[in-house]
């Protein structure tokens, strides 16, 4: 019986993880339309009082997530599997009161103080956007608990579809936005639209598909279930604040303090495009499918077995970002001057900053998973203890460096809380990667990249500048997987975690 329970959730989980694949290749492709679009609308300014508004969000996962989130991550699908439906439909509907209820009295105290709280944020003048987007917070934090039921229900079909028709509408918004020449309001409102449609198709996808009037398992908790969540919830609470302290969102608040808004503009903007990137990366597009792959294969003590998997994750991360990086130093004035019309362009060595500390910290997103594997939750905790180091970084080093002090403080606090995790997991994801790949890798694209800025170097119109830089970077991005860089190991086990034929392909291994 527990043999076809664990095939009947394996199926499910991978049609799921196609419908989500296919789903976020078309939502990242109009994601990164909006993100122009947004850019090129707005002023510099009034780009970085929107950074500034959609921090606050950040800002009240710090003060008040009660560890909502993770406690229906970590139980909504254990009670779904048991067909519990009432009891989580229980705890869906407690989490989603207690999450409004102080929501609306966090954005009520900000609005009751807003007098003393808006001149330092610089923001005094905007209050009646502050209004209207104190309605789209709420419907983002109530948005994300339903997509985390529908997830656990294996509805990405629906819950990505819904968020494919949320990005639409805001492309649709923005697209008018910049045809009649119109300013933040009007983007504020294409976002409250787009919020509001979600929330709806979700709530009702979660009615209609979620059986849980048809179920006639008991609804009340047991005195030691409730003990249970309780202890987790509390557990994640502390969790969640030293994960938003570590948030590049946070820095926004800092950086508006000692500069203004158009700093936070900037910053802001450099971090969107990084996080762009990097949700596009192999390791992190496909992690809905490699997670639980690797979670149902990898057995306490296949230590060999995981070790294999970080160091093939860290190759591939490898693979992804040098050349990305490479690029956006040879090319990062033309990528902002044709993509986003310039806005920003004095800010290409933040985005130079910004993304190399996004790389350095991607090569440890495989330890993540380790640590979660072996059951180091305490470690995971632990490691926010950067997060102090970080705020104090913040305020010394925007005060004497500006935002490139933002970047550093950020960048290597994430770094250090990456580094402290794997120390403890060390003995199941140390680094072993052949001499060779490093001799090969590093020669092939030094190399190239030299190359490329020799052809290029010669070239005056950004447009022409920016076309055959990506070309050509395509084209050697390409060719680097014809090098034999994978050994035969991993080259299996890279083939058993991905069951997808084009991916594997790319990757020159076999079924």
């Amino acid at each position: 019986m527990s043999t076809k329970k664990n095939t009947n959730i394996f199926q499910k989980s991978l049609s799921a993880a196609k419908y989500t694949v296919l789903y976020k290749i078309l939502t990242q492709a109009v994601s990164l339309i909006v993100m122009v679009f947004l850019v090129r609308v707005l002023s510099e300014h009034d780009y970085g009082v929107y950074n500034l508004l959609y921090s606050l969000i950040a800002f009240i996962g710090v003060v008040a997530s009660f560890g909502i989130a993770n406690t229906l991550q970590r139980f909504i699908p254990e009670y779904y599997a048991k067909k519990e439906f009432g009891i989580a439909n229980r705890l869906y509907r407690l989490s989603s009161a207690v999450r409004l209820i102080s929501n609306v009295i966090l954005l009520s105290v900000i609005f009751l103080f807003w007098e003393n709280i808006s001149p330092i944020l610089k923001i005094a003048e905007y209050k009646p956007f502050f209004l209207l987007f104190s309605v789209v917070i709420i419907l983002h934090m109530q948005r994300e608990l339903l997509e985390i039921c529908l997830g656990a229900y294996f509805l990405q079909k629906y819950s990505q579809g819904a968020t494919l028709v949320f990005t639409l509408i805001k492309c649709a918004g923005y697209s008018f936005a910049i045809v009649l020449n119109t300013g933040l309001w009007e983007i504020l409102i294409t976002d409250l639209l787009a919020y509001l449609v979600a929330f709806i198709l979700l709530e009702t996808i979660f009615v209609c598909k979620i059986p849980v009037k048809k179920t006639k398992m008991p609804t009340a908790y047991k005195k030691a279930e409730k003990k249970r969540l309780v202890r987790y919830a509390l557990f994640y609470n502390f969790n969640d604040t030293g994960v938003g302290l570590l948030q590049a969102d946070f820095d926004n608040f800092i950086l508006v303090g000692f500069l203004d808004p158009v700093a936070v503009g900037a910053y802001s903007f450099c971090q969107r495009i990084t996080k762009t990137i990097q949700r596009v990366s192999p390791v992190t597009y496909l992690q809905d499918v490699i997670r639980p792959a690797f979670f149902s294969m990898a057995t306490s003590d296949d230590a060999v077995d995981i070790n294999k998997f970080f160091n093939t994750s860290l190759k591939v991360n490898l693979m992804f970002h040098i050349p990305v990086f490479l690029f956006i130093v040879i090319f990062g004035e033309e990528i902002i001057h044709v993509i986003f019309n310039g806005k920003f362009i004095s800010y290409t060595h933040v985005l130079a900053g910004v993304y190399f500390f996004g790389m350095l910290n991607s090569f440890f997103s495989p330890v993540g998973m380790v640590a979660q594997l072996r059951e180091r939750a305490d470690i995971i905790l632990y490691s926010k203890i950067f997060a102090v180091y970080n705020l104090a970084a913040d305020v010394i080093f925007i005060k004497y460096f500006g935002i490139s002090g933002a970047v550093v403080a950020t960048g290597t606090a994430v770094l250090c809380k990456n580094i402290f995790i794997w120390y403890f997991v060390r003995k199941d994801a140390f680094i072993c990667i052949p001499g060779i790949f490093w001799i090969r890798f590093f020669i092939f694209w030094s190399t190239s990249a030299a190359a490329v800025w020799l052809v290029t170097n010669a070239m005056t119109t950004p447009l022409i500048v920016f076309a055959v830089g990506a070309m050509l970077f395509g084209l050697l991005s390409m060719a680097q997987f014809q090098a034999d860089l994978f050994d035969q190991g991993e080259k299996k086990l890279f083939a058993k975690t991905v069951k997808n034929k084009t991916v594997l392909k790319i990757f020159r291994c076999r079924e």
